[in-house]
């Protein structure tokens, strides 16, 4: 694999600050995830022991307690398009359904059996909101639906393999496909038939989140372990020509997390606490620059910086909310004295590395100032192309 470094760095600095605005419970939670729903007025957070609990997304101070009646651990939870109910799964096969206008959970009839008793990992509906897609344990995929008289349909999806299903994220379009991401055996896409397409090239790495926060790009966003994006370029009119572009992120951190910081950015959530802003559309080959947005060694608050992040959503470019697996939900805000519409703006991109295959020509570039002078020289001639056509 060749490895080449498309953008020099300065220092990380972050942008933002951050404080607690609040703690759901006096004791850890060990929190598992977090949604948001489809109006961003809701949200909904799950973990051990079948806790949910239900915050808003406008004031979180106002927050609901809920009963799941059950002890299994939560894992994944997604509302549906409409805003009214979402499906919760975790450990055991465990399914079960958010009602917003009561704020009631109900066992989902026959989901034990139908999943196996395996441990569900994620759940993430279609844009339609006609079908639920679930991954679980053991390459397990399953896609699930629910008529008007509560008659509910399992139907376990061929071309699954046997690594575990980590993430799930569909794309909220017409036509919506879905992406799923694995522990071992790479990223695939889930086309309108419900047919699997494995992403070639994406194979053998610890793959953590995926996320296709944006309606309007035909793109999604996965991190992986050693501080790796990978962006995946969906091919609507045939799925199975979707790729990935996997890039290295010199951070110091693991990515463990995504959601939007607004329509051109995301933030990537890091372990230890912290986030980096992914301006998706930035660099030379479109595909994106990473900019520093939180570090942790900025965090004032020791029990803000040594817990890990769950998930966050943004109410505006600048500011947003973030929840811990401890159960702290805190704010991130620009500094009083930012003068800039953009914050990242003046700030050079972080280091970021593409990854090219080919480990003979990877060696051979490393070795060979000529061939490392022939590629910066290359380089330069795309940027000044570019900024021709401006």
């Amino acid at each position: 694999m060749l490895l080449i470094p498309i953008t020099l760095a300065q220092e990380e600095e972050s942008v933002v600050l951050v404080s607690q605005i609040s703690l759901i419970e006096q004791t850890d939670l060990g929190l598992e995830a977090l949604s948001v729903s489809p109006n961003g007025e809701d949200v909904l957070v799950v973990g051990t022991l079948g806790f949910a609990h239900y915050i808003s997304g406008t004031d979180p101070i106002v927050d609901v307690e809920l009963n799941t009646n059950d002890d299994d651990t939560l894992f994944d939870v997604d509302w549906h398009p409409q805003g009214l109910t979402a499906l919760i799964v975790g450990d055991n096969g465990t399914m079960v359904r958010y009602t917003r206008d009561d704020h009631s959970i109900s066992h989902v009839p026959g989901s034990i059996a139908h999943l196996m008793g395996l441990k569900l990992n994620a759940v993430s509906w279609d844009s339609s909101g006609n079908w639920a897609y679930i991954g679980g344990d053991n390459g397990l995929i399953v896609r699930f639906r629910e008529d008007g008289n509560g008659n509910t349909e399992f139907v376990h999806l061929n071309g699954s393999r046997g690594s575990n299903i980590v993430d799930l994220s569909c794309h909220h379009q017409m036509h919506s496909i879905c992406v799923i991401v694995t522990e071992s055996d790479g990223i695939a896409v889930i086309d309108q038939q419900h047919e699997i397409h494995w992403v070639v090239g994406s194979e053998g790495t610890m793959w953590r989140a995926v996320e296709c926060p944006h309606d309007e790009r035909a793109r999604c966003f996965a991190v992986a372990q050693q501080q790796s994006l990978g962006v995946i370029e969906l091919n609507i009119e045939q799925p199975s020509l979707s790729f990935v572009a996997s890039k290295y992120i010199n951070i110091g951190a693991e990515f463990t997390g995504i959601h939007a910081r607004d329509s051109g950015h995301v933030l990537l959530q890091t372990a230890p606490f912290g986030w980096v802003d992914w301006d998706i559309m930035g660099g030379d080959d479109d595909l994106g620059l990473a900019y520093p947005w939180l570090n942790n060694v900025d965090i004032k608050d020791p029990s803000i910086g040594g817990d890990s992040l769950v998930g966050g959503w943004s109410v505006n470019s600048d500011t947003g909310y973030g929840i811990t697996s401890f159960g702290r939900v805190i704010y991130y805000y620009p500094p009083a004295n930012s003068i800039s519409d953009n914050l990242v703006s003046s700030l050079a991109p972080l280091l970021v590395i593409i990854a090219v295959p080919g480990v003979v020509i990877g060696l051979i570039y490393m070795s060979s100032s000529k061939l490392q002078k022939k590629y910066l020289g290359w380089s330069k001639a795309r940027r000044a192309a570019k900024r021709a056509k401006k």
